[in-house]
């Protein structure tokens, strides 16, 4: 019996070899734990990462530990072949192109939500930091405190989603703070990386940075409805003449595509990209076309991105540091509440609705694990605080986005996903 059993998991190994065969298991797993919390009425994001956890290293294993060495340190970053990676990283793209196209510019980048992302830049700065150091660490703490600056806005925006929330005030508040959050959390990078090197804070190229970040964002929207949207429309035209039906959604898709890349270029987030190029057809005549076109895309793509994220878990390598994890974990909410939804309250809104922009402003994912990879791969940090990392940018995805929710229904959003 035990040589069968251990032929048939040497036989399914094998079979994850393939890229093919794991892509297969990755998304039947997905939506498996999709329906599964669907059914408790709980955010699918939540289960689509609690099933990468389980199939990861953490505990089944069947997805095994990354071989990305740092001076011969295997530490779980890339568990999956870059090729799902790729893919999985091409769902957060989906995911935020759809976000964009309910939303308008002006309704988003207010006073209000660049407020509220300073708050949420300033103050988990601050408290990462201050955690880091009592816990004996001095220039890693700038890279702790770093890490702790920028919001998950895949996150964020699923559990909007869901709830149909996207393109409502409260949504447009959270999204656009989020979003001005990943820019200032890459101008945080930059500070970390001249004060963790000895080699000084760069100021001409943080000032490029913020001037290439805002030039990027309101001239390629600028560029984008004056120009792209109408050459969409005319390349969609000709499409149904020529019996092309999808020309228009095609083209749209690599605007987006092309602005992801061009973010990157600048230095920020490939998602703020994605985002800003659906931002562009929201208003456009083609936008129902172009947004059931890209729900498909969705159905595939964002699970995978959510079930890779729990995969790069590594619960057991951060087992020493147990304690500053959970600290960090705990600061790492209470200075969004705090810093994002202090400013909300002063700007107007209500109570919970609030609450609710700072806890949908907690999630840490995306930017954390770029700024946390960066430390590890030059050094500055350990294999053990790059864990600790990782297992606060879980928790609070976890925690936030069902919190999140009652929140919200609490502040009277009992809407499409409850």
């Amino acid at each position: 019996m035990d040589v069968l059993t251990q032929s048939l998991m040497d036989s399914f190994d094998a079979l994850l070899e393939s890229v093919w065969f794991e892509l297969t298991f990755l998304v039947v797993v997905a939506l498996f734990a999709g329906f599964l919390f669907a059914r408790f009425g709980q955010p699918k994001v939540i289960g689509y990462i609690l099933i990468g956890v389980v199939i990861g290293p953490s505990l089944l294993g069947i997805i095994g530990p990354g071989e990305d060495p740092v001076d011969g340190v295997t530490n779980g970053v890339s568990p999956l072949p870059e090729t799902i990676m790729m893919l999985a990283e091409l769902g957060a793209l989906v995911l935020l192109f759809m976000v964009g196209l309910e939303c308008d510019l002006r309704k988003i980048y207010t006073r209000m939500s660049v407020s509220i992302a300073i708050g949420g830049v300033i103050v988990p700065w601050v408290g990462g930091f201050g955690v880091a150091y009592l816990a004996g660490y001095t220039i890693e703490a700038v890279f702790i405190g770093a890490t702790l600056v920028a919001t998950s806005v895949a996150v964020t925006a699923s559990v909007m989603s869901e709830m149909g929330l996207v393109g409502k005030h409260i949504s447009n508040a959270i999204v656009g703070a989020a979003v001005v959050d990943d820019i200032l959390g890459m101008v945080v990078l930059s500070i970390a990386k001249g004060m963790g090197t000895g080699g000084g804070i760069d100021a001409l190229g943080l000032a490029l940075l913020i001037i290439g970040a805002v030039v990027f964002v309101v001239g390629g929207a600028w560029i984008g409805t004056r120009f792209l949207v109408r050459l969409v429309f005319d390349v969609q035209i000709r499409g149904y003449k020529r019996k092309l039906p999808l020309s228009g959604f095609t083209l749209a898709l690599a605007i987006a595509f092309l602005y992801a890349f061009v973010s990157e270029l600048i230095g920020i987030s490939a998602i703020v990209g994605a985002f800003v190029a659906g931002t562009i057809f929201a208003g456009s005549a083609l936008r129902d076309g172009i947004r059931k076109g890209t729900q498909y895309l969705e159905a595939l793509f964002v699970p995978l991105f959510f079930v890779s994220l729990g995969v790069v878990v590594d619960l057991g390598a951060m087992w020493n540091t147990i304690i500053l994890g959970v600290s960090l974990t705990a600061v790492a909410i209470v200075t969004k509440v705090v810093g994002c939804g202090l400013p909300a309250w002063l700007s107007g809104m209500s109570k919970w609705d609030s609450l609710a922009v700072g806890v949908g402003m907690a999630p840490r994912l995306e930017v954390a694990l770029i700024i946390a990879y960066y430390g590890l791969s030059t050094q500055l940090i350990g294999a053990d605080l790059y864990s600790v990392v990782v297992f606060m940018g879980l928790v609070t995805a976890i925690i936030s986005a069902p919190v999140m929710k009652r929140v919200l229904v609490r502040g009277g959003h009992a809407l499409e996903g409850i």
